[in-house]
């Protein structure tokens, strides 16, 4: 068998990945088993080895999804420098990040659900739980700095905890579905906590918005 192929979207790695996060999620780490991942997928047993020797590392590589998310979305704030924050342009990078987040929201529905297996990876991979120290090391950083207003370091924190408790929250409320309009709400949201206006009225949920007729 060719195990040669690029790791894209449609590959082998790639579908291994995604069928394990929806059995990982819809029913647990423990009580899947790589038999059941590589039948899903349409693999044998010995082909999904190739790819991932172990299922921990499946997992591993799932949750890794999340540090990269939260990496790059610090990498979109405008924190690393000293004095007040441009919230407009702090807005912008919430609303990649708040994008990210729902791009990768079933991976955080997966943590959720699988706090055990969450564990053990921490305690059998230093480098896992280093990379998770260092991230929250880069954010208390910002938070603790003196030299950035406590208003911007208050009204960004509070924007990042609209993304994770609206977007997961939810999520988690309705058993991992995206609900329409869900987006909308919290980045509508985003931009009131950080004092940058809110979004137009919501004509498509009837909102009626002035004209020279209905003034």
């Amino acid at each position: 068998m060719d195990h040669t192929e690029a790791a894209g979207p449609g590959s082998t790695r790639q579908r291994i990945l995604e069928v394990a996060l929806d059995l990982f999620t819809e029913q647990g780490f423990d009580k899947t088993s790589l038999r059941e991942v590589s039948e899903r997928v349409g693999v044998t047993k010995a082909a999904l080895y190739y790819y991932f020797p172990s299922k921990e590392q499946i997992f591993s590589e799932l949750v890794q999804r999340v540090h990269s998310v939260g990496n790059h979305g610090l990498d979109l704030l405008p924190i690393l420098d000293d004095g007040p924050l441009d919230l407009a342009a702090a807005a912008e990078g919430v609303e990649k990040f708040l994008d990210q987040i729902l791009a990768q929201s079933k991976v955080f529905l997966l943590m959720e659900r699988n706090r055990a297996a969450l564990d053990a990876l921490s305690r059998a991979d230093p480098g896992h739980a280093a990379e998770h120290k260092a991230l929250e090391e880069r954010w208390s950083n910002f938070v603790s700095n003196p030299s950035v207003p406590l208003r911007n370091r208050v009204r960004v924190t509070a924007a990042i905890g609209a993304v994770m408790a609206g977007v997961i929250g939810t999520i988690r409320s309705l058993e991992g579905d995206i609900p329409p309009g869900l987006r909308d709400e919290v980045l509508a949201a985003i931009r009131d906590l950080l004092g940058v206006g809110s979004r137009p009225p919501d004509i498509a949920a009837g909102a009626v918005p002035p004209t020279a007729t209905n003034k």
